[in-house]
């Protein structure tokens, strides 16, 4: 359904139409600008799901009852890119909606289910996330029977136990996986392989390689997990931002036209300092996929596959500047492979530099690739540039599955032992094989906590 609501900018008081989408989400945001005057009109529409109704907000912008005659006319949603902002008396005949046209765009016929499914566990993660970061900031650093007890307080205790060391860990990365990791790269979820890899690898190198990060300032496993923890954290405050930009990885390739289409759930602004922190993070954390790969390929944590200049060691590569570091994603090598990232480094230092200008209307990002020749420009689009960020994030989560398997290393080599799976504790119900798993990831238990 497509509802129409017009508004007057407070300031030059042009009247703009906007074209809701609406959907299925609570609430979501509503980030346009007058089209006259270049004013910010904010604003969030919430939808009633339960009982059919839909109320606006605006900053600086009045909601006038009546249909005007409007100067502008923007299509609006919460879930897809739209149409951008055009003259009223010159905007196209739209005679299509934002719904149907992105269906039309999906890459599998379950496309937009599994897209639903995905925020909307998001969304579930959202909700839950004062509980689940009362928990990762225990972990990090509260008393364990504190921390033992707001786990008990979220998670079954017959599924998570936290009989030891190994236990609780599962339980505190379990936040990742059901809140992030399946909404977000299920992939990694559905084969196993990825991060069991892993521990497949000589388990002596793995162990000089959790010897040599924790020697490493800004490198330990703990500060690579804090790390991980505040870009989960700055994710949930943005992702409401994301999803139209999210929503693009669901689609055939090259079915949006970006000068066309954009985002009316943010602004560069909006999501600016997410990108860069996510560019930062990623550039750190890459030193675990580029070691594994060293072991795997080279048989040596320490002995680096030159790509830059003439790199030999974990030293050479920490020297190196972040924009230079991700060059090492090799495709050819399978821990930074499956990352699945390109970065736009050319960007990332323009905005450092404040060697940029945005372009509210048409959201179109142009800046100087190079300081030293200001002649030359480049542009991108906010939806090319969100996407990037989703893309930086997801490759973070893939690397927390490796952390993951170090921090089970690291536990073994403190002398902490396993427990056998089948070693009875106290059930409330037996869970069959083939039952959905009853931490609420959707997977039957056999390929989750019964594996």
């Amino acid at each position: 359904m497509v509802y129409n609501c017009f508004i007057r900018c407070r300031v030059c008081v042009s009247i703009t139409r906007v074209r809701l989408q609406v959907g299925w989400q609570e609430q979501h945001p509503i980030v346009i600008a007058c089209g006259k005057c270049g004013t910010s009109l904010l604003g969030k529409v919430h939808i009633g799901q339960d009982e059919p109704g839909l109320q606006f907000e605006f900053d600086n912008a009045d909601i006038l009852n009546n249909d005007e005659k409007a100067d502008y006319v923007i299509e609006c949603s919460g879930e897809f890119p739209t149409v951008k902002q055009h003259n009223g008396a010159q905007a196209p005949e739209i005679d299509i909606t934002p719904f149907i046209r992105n269906q039309m765009r999906m890459e599998e016929k379950n496309g937009y289910e599994k897209f639903v499914k995905s925020v909307s566990t998001l969304n579930e993660t959202a909700e839950k996330w004062t509980d689940y970061k009362r928990v990762l900031d225990l972990s990090q650093n509260g008393n364990k029977s504190f921390l033992l007890q707001e786990i008990k307080k979220i998670f079954p205790e017959d599924v998570f136990p936290c009989r030891n060391e190994f236990e609780i860990l599962r339980a505190i990365h379990f936040i990742e996986i059901h809140g992030f990791v399946l909404p977000l790269r299920r992939d990694i979820i559905d084969d196993l392989a990825i991060s069991n890899s892993v521990l497949e690898q000589d388990i002596e190198q793995i162990s000089e390689l959790i010897k040599y990060l924790n020697n490493h300032d800004g490198y330990s496993l703990k500060e690579l997990q804090s790390l991980i923890y505040k870009m989960l954290n700055e994710f949930i405050e943005v992702y409401p931002f994301l999803i139209p930009a999210f929503a693009i990885q669901f689609y055939k390739e090259n079915s949006l036209d970006y000068a066309i289409e954009g985002s009316t759930t943010s602004t560069f602004d909006s999501v600016k300092q997410f990108y860069l922190d996510a560019y930062e993070a990623l550039g750190t954390l890459m030193i675990l996929p580029m070691s594994l790969n060293n072991i795997k390929y080279r048989s040596n944590y320490d002995s680096i596959k030159a790509v830059v200049n003439k790199e030999k060691s974990l030293d050479d590569f920490i020297g190196l500047t972040k924009a230079n570091r991700f060059h090492f994603c090799d495709e050819t090598e399978s821990y930074t492979e499956c990352l699945h990232v390109k970065v736009n480094s050319k960007l990332r230092n323009a905005i450092g530099h404040n060697d940029f200008s945005y372009d509210t209307i048409t959201q179109q990002i142009t800046y100087i690739p190079n300081s030293k020749d200001r002649s030359k420009k480049e542009t991108a689009y906010l939806l090319e540039f969100e996407t990037e960020a989703v893309r930086l994030f997801q490759a973070i989560l893939v690397i927390s599955e490796y952390l993951y398997r170090l921090r089970e290393v690291d536990l073994m080599n403190q002398g902490n032992t396993t427990i056998n799976p089948n070693t009875q504790f106290n059930r409330s119900k037996k869970i069959g094989r083939n039952d959905t798993c009853p931490c609420g990831s959707g997977l039957k238990y056999k390929f989750c906590h019964g594996r």
